[in-house]
């Protein structure tokens, strides 16, 4: 089985909300979504890790549906905080199984993967979190180890990048908790996030997990502990490809694409 993970589109039908977005990003997230549709053999399913809109309007997501409509296979997404979970919910609800509450988080299977998607968008803010209801839900669905590989969608990264400022901005109401519910958890899981605007793949308490690149703009890399926010650097684009033959082995390829 074959998944594409990419994010951080950042689409915008009139003006951007973020000053770093590319203007060309309609183009640039075309290049990237015809690449995915005409990749061989041919990708199973494809995860969008938040930030599809930078503004969040019904003309946003009017935009992103027609650039996502080249993929004929299943798309699983999750709103960053950028979407706005009206425009989010219409544009996606004929085939995401959102909950009845506000908040976007819905449990899906694709082949033999179970798919635990997280809606971390707290509303004005930078940084995401995710409330006890959200806690208890996932915690019923991780009470009962399952034999497939559980992939766990969220905008903001539990886990660190090591770029301190940055970190500053992932995931930071009810993260001790999740890491816990995490730590627990005996089953093969692999936690795929967005928002850090740089690809990485790091272990976090024994689970694998990345971040994928996003077409809109990307950070520099700034490792140092007391070093400013990154800026944009002018980098090839890259997402990532994942072959999954078991629950247990999965190989994880970087794909670029010229922008």
């Amino acid at each position: 089985m074959l998944i594409a993970h990419t994010s951080d589109f950042h689409i915008f039908a009139d003006a951007p909300e973020t000053s770093l977005v590319r203007p060309d990003i309609v183009q640039a997230t075309r290049k990237v979504i015809a690449d995915i549709a005409n990749f061989s053999p041919c990708i199973d399913a494809v995860m969008i890790t938040g930030d599809l809109a930078d503004g969040g309007s019904a003309e946003d997501y009017v935009l992103v549906k027609d650039i996502l409509s080249p993929i004929k296979v299943p798309i699983f997404a999750v709103p960053g905080n950028h979407d706005a979970r009206q425009g989010f919910r219409a544009a996606f609800e004929d085939s995401l199984p959102f909950g009845p509450g506000s908040k976007l988080d819905y449990e899906a299977s694709c082949g033999d993967l179970r798919i635990i998607a997280l809606d971390t968008l707290i509303e004005g803010q930078v940084t995401g979190g995710l409330d006890d209801s959200q806690i208890d839900w996932l915690a019923e669905r991780l009470a009962s180890p399952t034999e497939r590989l559980t992939l766990i969608l969220m905008h903001h990264p539990a886990f660190p990048s090591t770029i301190t400022k940055l970190d500053q901005m992932a995931l930071k109401d009810g993260h001790s908790k999740f890491e816990k519910l995490i730590a627990q958890y005996s089953g093969p899981v692999r936690i795929l996030s967005g928002h850090i605007h740089r690809p990485y793949q790091t272990l976090w308490n024994g689970i694998w997990c990345a971040v994928s690149g996003g077409p809109s703009f990307q950070h520099a890399l700034k490792l140092a502990h007391n070093a400013p926010e990154p800026s944009d650097v002018d980098e090839p684009f890259a997402y990532f490809i994942h072959r999954i033959e078991e629950a247990a082995a999965m190989t994880v390829h970087t794909r670029y694409v010229a922008l």
